[in-house]
């Protein structure tokens, strides 16, 4: 898939390295990096169901997104969009504890 990111802001802060440690700390820019390769690595969202992060859609006022794990209570929030002929594209929304 096809990753991209909501706003520049949020862009930045994960494509940075030392911006995403600094703004997530260690452990959970480590596991944004993870969740986001582990995105790029799959063709369909179904497969994401088999794969560590907990991957899974939501519900309520957050129907047609979907959310992954990172540390606790942290979840990597994404939105996907089907484009046809091409690749499916996920559009990463937001880093959050939504809880």
């Amino acid at each position: 898939m096809e990753i991209v990111f909501k706003d520049k802001a949020l862009f930045e802060i994960v494509s940075d390295p030392k911006e995403r440690v600094r703004h997530f700390g260690a452990v959970r820019a480590k596991l944004i990096l993870r969740r986001l390769q582990t995105l790029k690595s799959v063709e369909r969202l179904e497969q994401l169901r088999k794969l560590p992060g907990r991957f899974h859609e939501l519900k309520g006022d957050r129907k047609g997104q979907w959310a992954c794990d990172l540390d606790q209570p942290y979840r990597l929030i994404f939105e996907p969009k089907k484009i046809e002929r091409a690749k499916a594209i996920v559009i990463i929304v937001e880093i959050v504890n939504y809880h």
